[in-house]
This record gives structure tokens, C-alpha cells and sequence, in this order.
């Protein structure tokens, strides 16, 4: 049987199809895997997110490219629809709540200018791009880990970062991440607080390393063909997972297992069901041994009334959620405490429910609905078909991740909201002649 999957290259033309061997795929430049490299830096690493100068000059270079390249393009109209409603959030906030917002306007048109110029430059080689870039940042952050537990070389690195990057005074008391930007090191590990590192790549912590695995792992997924047990483990797929696994993160570990365990499901042989008893036995078993997962959640849990940790900033969150459920509370923390001082008393860890509690529902539902609608016409670019609990299970995973992370005003995950206009127009296929259901996921 011949497996169909659409020509990659005829998604702003007629949408076509052609038989899985004899599509041909542009390979993957040199440029774009720094651009990408560029993109996630910006995003996570603490050295260009605490220098904002930094940040600035190079959020703006990037769509200043774009436009100079693409002169004589048109922007679609949904395009301004987006941007219109999502800035002209913010200065709805800031009539309502009386606040100066003249920079944050700024900066918020910057990470949205650099998520629509980054998406519009890789177009639909964007995950094959984001795939490659995360699979060097793993392979050179494993290499950084264990060069952390060699005597001597550990210190010299280290210091090195602290010297060649310094961090601003207010980047924080407690947990400084010292980066080399090709690594992040972990500081309470030589600090003597932690025995074993937690690797966080070029990213601020070792949980939000995690967390673009994760995303990174399920892009992959949704655009592969996957059918037998062997199809989840690839090359790439397997140093994706061996790396969330090194960041010892709690809510990577269990996002991961999450992936795994969807995807499973959707295979297309009766080993599925041995498979995913054994990762649930794994899991299990890890949960209760590993002192990152089952001990540090119960700990948590039994503090959440009492501290804002994740769980505790959730119930805060709600309770400030509820007096401004539609429009949300703003970006700025002295609408609900009165102050404009960071401290541990206005520190609020969880992502998604302070997502909820800034922007409100109706903000909220737009972005997740961008999202979604991004998912769901990657997938079908790539299936010739629909399945709408792959790209909710995607918006899941968003939720999921950002339990422990802040995330959504991040130019990445602004840059998610543009993906669905690199697939469309894409005319309906014929449902009557559709290869594709019996055989799983497809790949190109």
C-alpha cells in the first residue's frame, strides 16, 4: 500500500499530493539553526533575558530582516487581527488600571514582531529547524553536565561564566544562573546545596529546559509517521528524552511520561498495551524512589495553604482571578499588591494559573485558540486528515508545562500563535480516498 503525504512544497499554491518516497525535503541551512539558536536564547537564556538592552537590539534585528527581505509581501489580514487585539489588550489594561505602559508596549510589539519574522522566515521547515537546533543544544549540554562533575574543570567553567557574562545586581539573591549562553550552569550544585547537577541547557533552570523538550518532542510526534513502538524511539526522538531526563525536573519528568503515553496509544500494534504497562510501572516506581517527584509534590501539596509554591500560587491565583475573571488583573503586580518591589511575597511561580490571573478569560481563550488552531493544521499538513485530540492534547501540554513555569509572554510561545498561517490556504482532501487512517501517523 502506498502511503500519501502532502508535497511540502505547495502550501501557498495548490495543495497537492505525492507518495511519502518521492517527497523531497529542502535540507536544513546553517543560518536557520543559529536563527532558531538566536530565538530560543532570547526566549530563556538568563544572560539575554536580564539585559534588556541586549534583548531589544536583537528582538528588533531579526523582524527588521524579515521586512527588508519581504518588501513587496502582503500581510494577511489576520495577521493585523491578531496584533490589533492582543496589543490593544494591553492598553485596555492600562486605561482600566491607570498604568504607564509606554515600554511594556514596546517590548510586547518587539516579542510579537520576533515571533511573526521567525515563523515567516522558516515557514513550514520551522520544526524540522526547532528539532535540529534542540538536538545540538542537548548533545552540548550533556557534554557540559558531565564535564560539571570532573574536579578542577567544573570550577574553571563556572567561573569563566561568571566572569565572561556577568548578571545585573537585581538578577536575583538566591539562584543566579551563571551561563556560558551555550550552557547554563547549576548553582546550587556548587554551591553544595544539590549532589547531582540539573541540567538546564542554555536555559534559565533545568524546568524550562524541560519544558522545550517536551514541546520540541511533541512537534516531532504530530509530524511523523508513528506506528510501531520503534517509530517513538528515532535517533532524534531518543537524545530528546535522554536529555529531559538529565534536567531532573518534576514536571518535565511527568509531561514526558505524558507524551510518551498519548502517543502510545495512538500506535498502530497490540505491543502498545505491553508498552505502556511497563512505562506506567517505570513511572510508578520512579515517582515513589526519586526524590524529585513523589516527595517533593507531597511537600508542596501539604504546603500549599501556607507558602506560594506551585500549588500554593494556583489557590492564590484563583482567588484574584475571580474579583477579574474576563479582563484579568494586567501584567503589573501593583494592581493586586499595591507595589511595584518584587519580593517572595509577590512571587507567583505557577504559569498558567498566573496567565489566567493577568489576562483573563477572554484573553486566554484567543491565545489557546491560535495555538490550537496551529496544532491542529500542522498535523493536517502533514496527515492529509484531522484528529482534533491531537491538537488539544497539545494545548494540554501547554497547561501542563507551565504549572511551574511563566511562559506565554515569552517570544517562543508568541511565535505558536503564527504557525497555522504557514499551512494555509490547504483545500479539503478527499475523505473518500484516504490511505492515511489506516496506516497512523505520517511523516515527511
Amino acid at each position: 500500500m502506498q502511503v500519501y503525504v502532502p508535497s511540502a512544497s505547495k502550501y501557498f499554491r495548490n495543495f497537492s499530493w505525492a507518495p511519502e518516497e518521492t517527497v523531497h525535503q529542502e535540507p536544513v541551512k546553517a543560518w536557520e539553526i543559529l536563527l532558531m539558536y538566536f530565538v530560543l536564547m532570547l526566549t530563556g537564556n538568563p544572560f539575554f533575558v536580564t539585559h534588556y538592552d541586549i534583548l531589544v537590539a536583537f528582538s528588533f534585528v531579526i523582524p527588521l530582516y524579515y521586512f527588508f527581505r519581504n518588501t513587496r509581501r502582503v500581510i494577511s489580514y489576520q495577521t493585523v487581527l491578531i496584533f490589533v487585539f492582543l496589543l490593544g489588550y494591553e492598553l485596555m489594561h492600562a486605561f482600566v488600571y491607570s498604568l504607564d505602559y509606554s515600554k511594556t508596549i514596546f517590548k510586547l510589539a518587539l516579542v510579537l514582531l520576533l515571533g511573526f519574522a521567525v515563523v515567516q522566515l522558516l515557514r513550514d521547515k520551522f520544526i524540522r529547524v526547532l528539532v535540529n537546533t534542540m538536538i545540538i543544544i542537548s548533545i552540548v549540554s550533556i557534554i557540559f553536565t558531565i564535564l560539571c562533575y570532573i574536579p578542577g574543570i567544573n570550577w574553571f567553567l563556572y567561573e569563566l561564566a561568571i566572569k565572561t557574562f556577568p548578571m545585573p545586581p537585581d538578577a536575583g539573591k538566591d539562584y543566579i544562573p551563571w551561563t556560558l549562553l551555550i550552557y547554563t550552569f547549576h548553582p546550587q550544585y556548587f554551591a553544595g546545596e544539590f549532589s547531582y547537577v540539573r541540567n538546564a541547557g542554555i536555559f534559565w533552570e533545568s524546568g524550562a529546559f524541560a519544558v522545550f523538550l517536551n514541546i520540541t518532542l511533541y512537534l516531532r510526534y504530530i509530524t511523523k509517521r508513528i506506528v510501531h513502538v520503534r517509530d517513538l524511539f528515532d535517533t532524534k526522538s531518543t537524545i530528546l528524552i535522554i536529555t529531559a531526563l538529565t534536567t531532573t525536573s518534576t514536571m518535565g519528568f511527568l509531561t514526558l511520561m505524558a507524551l510518551l503515553t498519548f502517543f502510545t496509544l495512538k500506535l498502530r500494534t497490540n505491543l502498545k498495551f505491553m508498552f505502556l504497562l511497563l512505562m506506567i510501572l517505570t513511572t510508578y516506581v520512579t515517582f515513589v524512589n526519586v526524590d524529585y517527584l513523589g516527595d517533593k509534590i507531597s511537600t508542596q501539596l501539604a504546603e500549599s495553604t501556607e507558602t506560594n509554591n506551585r500549588f500554593g500560587a494556583a489557590l492564590m491565583d484563583w482567588e484574584d482571578f475571580k474579583k477579574r475573571p474576563l479582563i484579568g488583573s494586567s501584567r503589573r503586580i501593583e494592581v493586586i499588591f499595591n507595589t511595584q518591589e518584587r519580593s517572595q511575597k509577590t512571587r507567583r511561580p505557577n504559569g498558567l494559573t498566573n496567565f489566567f490571573r493577568e489576562y483573563g478569560l477572554i484573553y486566554c481563550t484567543v491565545y489557546f485558540l491560535l495555538v490550537y488552531r496551529s496544532f491542529r493544521q500542522i498535523f493536517y499538513a502533514h496527515h492529509g486528515y484531522r484528529k482534533f485530540s491531537v491538537a488539544l492534547f497539545g494545548v494540554f501540554l501547554l497547561w501542563l508545562v507551565s504549572f511551574s513555569e511563566l511562559l506565554f509572554d515569552l517570544p517562543f510561545f508568541k511565535a505558536l500563535i503564527f504557525l497555522s498561517m504557514v499551512y494555509y490556504p490547504i483545500t479539503e482532501p478527499d475523505y473518500q480516498n484516504e490511505p492515511v487512517r489506516q496506516t497512523g501517523f505520517q511523516s515527511v
